[in-house]
Protein backbone atom coordinates (compact mmCIF):
# COMPACT_ATOMS: atom_id res chain seq x y z
CA UNK A 1 0.00 0.00 0.00
CA UNK A 2 2.76 2.45 0.93
CA UNK A 3 4.73 1.59 -2.20
CA UNK A 4 1.62 2.18 -4.34
CA UNK A 5 1.17 5.60 -2.70
CA UNK A 6 4.81 6.41 -3.53
CA UNK A 7 4.24 5.40 -7.15
CA UNK A 8 1.24 7.74 -7.36
CA UNK A 9 3.32 10.52 -5.81
CA UNK A 10 6.21 10.20 -8.26
CA UNK A 11 3.88 9.66 -11.23
CA UNK A 12 2.33 13.05 -10.48
CA UNK A 13 5.78 14.69 -10.45
CA UNK A 14 6.68 13.02 -13.74
CA UNK A 15 3.39 14.04 -15.36
CA UNK A 16 3.77 17.68 -14.29
CA UNK A 17 7.35 17.73 -15.59
CA UNK A 18 6.59 16.05 -18.92
CA UNK A 19 3.68 18.42 -19.55
CA UNK A 20 6.24 21.22 -19.27
CA UNK A 21 8.59 19.52 -21.76
CA UNK A 22 10.97 18.11 -19.15
CA UNK A 23 12.53 14.68 -19.68
CA UNK A 24 12.48 11.83 -17.14
CA UNK A 25 16.03 10.54 -16.62
CA UNK A 26 15.42 7.78 -14.10
CA UNK A 27 13.53 6.76 -10.98
CA UNK A 28 15.79 6.13 -8.01
CA UNK A 29 15.04 4.29 -4.77
CA UNK A 30 16.27 6.14 -1.65
CA UNK A 31 15.75 5.65 2.10
CA UNK A 32 13.15 8.43 1.85
CA UNK A 33 11.21 6.58 -0.87
CA UNK A 34 11.12 6.83 -4.66
CA UNK A 35 12.73 9.81 -6.37
CA UNK A 36 12.06 10.75 -9.99
CA UNK A 37 15.16 12.33 -11.54
CA UNK A 38 14.01 14.97 -14.01
CA UNK A 39 16.41 16.47 -16.55
CA UNK A 40 17.25 20.07 -15.70
CA UNK A 41 17.11 22.18 -18.86
CA UNK A 42 17.87 25.84 -18.06
CA UNK A 43 16.79 26.78 -21.57
CA UNK A 44 13.17 25.85 -20.83
CA UNK A 45 11.11 27.92 -18.41
CA UNK A 46 9.00 25.73 -16.13
CA UNK A 47 6.70 26.15 -13.16
CA UNK A 48 8.86 24.53 -10.49
CA UNK A 49 6.22 25.09 -7.81
CA UNK A 50 3.70 23.05 -9.83
CA UNK A 51 6.17 20.18 -10.25
CA UNK A 52 7.05 20.14 -6.54
CA UNK A 53 3.43 20.38 -5.36
CA UNK A 54 2.05 17.81 -7.79
CA UNK A 55 3.22 14.82 -5.72
CA UNK A 56 1.69 15.85 -2.36
CA UNK A 57 -1.47 17.05 -4.13
CA UNK A 58 -1.84 13.64 -5.80
CA UNK A 59 -1.61 11.93 -2.41
CA UNK A 60 -4.17 14.33 -0.93
CA UNK A 61 -6.50 13.60 -3.86
CA UNK A 62 -6.12 9.85 -3.27
CA UNK A 63 -6.76 10.46 0.44
CA UNK A 64 -10.07 12.19 -0.36
CA UNK A 65 -11.11 9.53 -2.90
CA UNK A 66 -10.36 6.72 -0.47
CA UNK A 67 -12.33 8.41 2.31
CA UNK A 68 -15.35 8.65 0.00
CA UNK A 69 -15.01 4.99 -1.00
CA UNK A 70 -14.56 3.90 2.63
CA UNK A 71 -17.57 5.97 3.73
CA UNK A 72 -20.09 4.91 1.11
CA UNK A 73 -18.74 1.48 0.15
CA UNK A 74 -17.45 0.24 3.48
CA UNK A 75 -15.84 -3.17 3.22
CA UNK A 76 -15.41 -3.15 -0.56
CA UNK A 77 -11.61 -3.04 -0.29
CA UNK A 78 -9.55 -4.49 2.53
CA UNK A 79 -6.98 -2.30 4.30
CA UNK A 80 -8.63 0.86 2.96
CA UNK A 81 -8.03 2.70 6.23
CA UNK A 82 -4.31 1.94 6.02
CA UNK A 83 -4.20 3.26 2.44
CA UNK A 84 -5.97 6.45 3.61
CA UNK A 85 -3.41 7.04 6.35
CA UNK A 86 -0.52 6.17 4.03
CA UNK A 87 -1.49 8.85 1.51
CA UNK A 88 -2.06 11.68 3.96
CA UNK A 89 1.12 10.83 5.90
CA UNK A 90 3.13 10.72 2.67
CA UNK A 91 1.75 14.13 1.63
CA UNK A 92 2.57 15.70 5.00
CA UNK A 93 6.02 14.09 5.18
CA UNK A 94 7.01 15.34 1.72
CA UNK A 95 6.02 18.90 2.61
CA UNK A 96 8.55 19.04 5.45
CA UNK A 97 11.08 21.85 4.77
CA UNK A 98 13.97 19.42 4.25
CA UNK A 99 15.94 18.86 1.06
CA UNK A 100 15.45 16.79 -1.07
CA UNK A 101 11.76 16.57 -0.08
CA UNK A 102 9.20 18.63 -1.99
CA UNK A 103 8.79 21.07 0.90
CA UNK A 104 12.56 21.60 1.00
CA UNK A 105 12.70 22.30 -2.75
CA UNK A 106 9.85 24.80 -2.48
CA UNK A 107 11.58 26.50 0.46
CA UNK A 108 14.85 26.65 -1.50
CA UNK A 109 13.16 28.25 -4.52
CA UNK A 110 11.54 30.89 -2.27
CA UNK A 111 14.83 31.69 -0.53
CA UNK A 112 16.73 31.82 -3.83
CA UNK A 113 14.19 34.28 -5.27
CA UNK A 114 14.60 36.51 -2.20
CA UNK A 115 18.28 36.14 -1.35
CA UNK A 116 19.97 35.02 -4.56
CA UNK A 117 21.47 31.70 -5.60
CA UNK A 118 24.27 31.09 -3.14
CA UNK A 119 22.65 32.59 -0.04
CA UNK A 120 19.29 30.99 -0.80
CA UNK A 121 20.81 27.53 -1.17
CA UNK A 122 22.95 28.03 1.92
CA UNK A 123 20.03 28.95 4.17
CA UNK A 124 17.84 26.21 2.68
CA UNK A 125 20.51 23.67 3.63
CA UNK A 126 20.91 25.10 7.10
CA UNK A 127 17.17 24.83 7.72
CA UNK A 128 17.23 21.32 6.25
CA UNK A 129 19.98 20.37 8.70
CA UNK A 130 17.96 21.70 11.64
CA UNK A 131 14.79 19.84 10.66
CA UNK A 132 16.76 16.69 9.82
CA UNK A 133 18.28 16.79 13.31
CA UNK A 134 14.80 17.17 14.82
CA UNK A 135 13.64 14.24 12.71
CA UNK A 136 16.58 12.21 14.02
CA UNK A 137 15.59 13.01 17.63
CA UNK A 138 12.01 11.98 16.85
CA UNK A 139 13.35 8.77 15.31
CA UNK A 140 15.29 7.96 18.48
CA UNK A 141 12.12 8.38 20.56
CA UNK A 142 10.25 6.21 18.06
CA UNK A 143 12.86 3.47 18.42
CA UNK A 144 12.83 3.65 22.24
CA UNK A 145 9.04 3.42 22.38
CA UNK A 146 8.60 0.75 19.71
CA UNK A 147 11.76 -1.24 20.59
CA UNK A 148 12.32 -2.14 16.92
CA UNK A 149 11.19 0.63 14.49
CA UNK A 150 14.23 2.65 13.38
CA UNK A 151 12.80 3.87 10.05
CA UNK A 152 12.88 7.57 11.00
CA UNK A 153 16.50 7.27 12.09
CA UNK A 154 17.39 5.81 8.69
CA UNK A 155 15.48 8.52 6.84
CA UNK A 156 16.95 11.34 8.95
CA UNK A 157 20.45 9.96 8.41
CA UNK A 158 19.90 10.04 4.65
CA UNK A 159 18.63 13.63 4.85
CA UNK A 160 21.73 14.71 6.75
CA UNK A 161 23.99 12.97 4.23
CA UNK A 162 22.16 14.58 1.31
CA UNK A 163 22.84 18.12 2.56
CA UNK A 164 26.58 17.57 1.99
CA UNK A 165 26.66 15.23 -1.01
CA UNK A 166 24.44 17.21 -3.42
CA UNK A 167 26.01 20.64 -2.95
CA UNK A 168 28.54 20.73 -5.87
CA UNK A 169 25.99 19.63 -8.45
CA UNK A 170 23.46 22.16 -7.20
CA UNK A 171 25.89 25.08 -7.47
CA UNK A 172 26.83 24.02 -11.01
CA UNK A 173 23.14 23.82 -11.98
CA UNK A 174 22.48 27.31 -10.60
CA UNK A 175 25.37 28.76 -12.59
CA UNK A 176 24.07 27.07 -15.75
CA UNK A 177 20.67 28.65 -15.11
CA UNK A 178 22.28 32.07 -15.12
CA UNK A 179 24.13 31.36 -18.35
CA UNK A 180 21.02 30.14 -20.16
CA UNK A 181 18.82 33.01 -19.00
CA UNK A 182 19.51 34.98 -22.18
CA UNK A 183 17.84 32.39 -24.42
CA UNK A 184 14.81 32.23 -22.11
CA UNK A 185 14.61 36.03 -22.16
CA UNK A 186 14.74 36.14 -25.98
CA UNK A 187 12.01 33.52 -26.28
CA UNK A 188 9.70 35.18 -23.78
CA UNK A 189 10.31 38.81 -24.76
CA UNK A 190 9.37 40.06 -21.30
CA UNK A 191 11.22 39.05 -18.15
CA UNK A 192 10.97 40.11 -14.48
CA UNK A 193 13.84 42.35 -13.41
CA UNK A 194 15.79 43.11 -10.27
CA UNK A 195 18.17 45.95 -9.40
CA UNK A 196 21.34 45.53 -7.36
CA UNK A 197 23.71 48.24 -6.10
CA UNK A 198 27.38 47.41 -5.46
CA UNK A 199 30.48 49.31 -4.44
CA UNK A 200 33.16 49.59 -7.12
CA UNK A 201 35.51 47.60 -4.86
CA UNK A 202 33.18 44.56 -5.02
CA UNK A 203 34.42 41.52 -6.91
CA UNK A 204 32.27 40.16 -9.74
CA UNK A 205 32.29 36.75 -8.08
CA UNK A 206 30.74 38.22 -4.92
CA UNK A 207 27.93 39.71 -6.98
CA UNK A 208 27.01 36.27 -8.37
CA UNK A 209 26.14 35.18 -4.84
CA UNK A 210 23.29 37.70 -4.73
CA UNK A 211 21.85 36.91 -8.17
CA UNK A 212 19.01 34.49 -8.85
CA UNK A 213 18.01 32.57 -11.96
CA UNK A 214 14.41 33.76 -12.45
CA UNK A 215 15.01 37.52 -12.77
CA UNK A 216 17.18 39.67 -15.01
CA UNK A 217 19.54 41.95 -13.09
CA UNK A 218 20.58 45.56 -13.61
CA UNK A 219 23.67 46.42 -11.57
CA UNK A 220 24.45 49.96 -10.41
CA UNK A 221 28.07 50.52 -9.43
CA UNK A 222 28.65 53.31 -6.91
CA UNK A 223 31.85 54.87 -5.54
CA UNK A 224 32.69 55.68 -1.92
CA UNK A 225 30.66 58.89 -2.22
CA UNK A 226 27.58 56.82 -3.07
CA UNK A 227 27.41 58.20 -6.60
CA UNK A 228 26.60 55.96 -9.53
CA UNK A 229 29.64 55.59 -11.77
CA UNK A 230 28.42 52.92 -14.15
CA UNK A 231 25.51 50.60 -14.92
CA UNK A 232 25.95 47.00 -16.06
CA UNK A 233 23.46 44.43 -17.27
CA UNK A 234 23.57 40.86 -16.02
CA UNK A 235 24.78 39.62 -19.40
CA UNK A 236 27.71 42.07 -19.33
CA UNK A 237 28.70 40.70 -15.91
CA UNK A 238 28.60 37.11 -17.16
CA UNK A 239 30.58 38.02 -20.30
CA UNK A 240 33.27 39.77 -18.27
CA UNK A 241 33.56 36.86 -15.84
CA UNK A 242 34.18 34.59 -18.81
CA UNK A 243 36.61 37.06 -20.42
CA UNK A 244 38.58 37.94 -17.29
CA UNK A 245 37.79 36.12 -14.02
CA UNK A 246 35.42 36.27 -11.07
CA UNK A 247 38.07 37.81 -8.79
CA UNK A 248 38.30 41.09 -10.70
CA UNK A 249 36.71 44.08 -8.95
CA UNK A 250 34.32 46.45 -10.66
CA UNK A 251 36.87 49.24 -10.32
CA UNK A 252 39.55 47.22 -12.09
CA UNK A 253 37.06 46.08 -14.69
CA UNK A 254 36.00 49.63 -15.51
CA UNK A 255 39.61 50.74 -15.80
CA UNK A 256 40.31 47.80 -18.12
CA UNK A 257 37.28 48.54 -20.29
CA UNK A 258 37.94 52.27 -20.45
Amino acid sequence: MIFFSMVIHEAAHITAAVLQKRVLVSVAVTPAGLNAVIEENPDIEVNRLLINLSGPLANILMFIICIIIDTYYFGVLRNMRFFIYANICLAIFNMLPILPLDGGRILKDILVSRLGLIKGCKYARRLSLVFSALLMVLGVFQYIISKYNFSLILIAGYMLYFQKSDRPGEILMNFKNLLFKRSRFLKKGIYPGRELVVLESTRLGDLIRSMDFDRFHIIYVVNENMRVVRVFTEQEIMDNIMKYNADISFKDLMETID
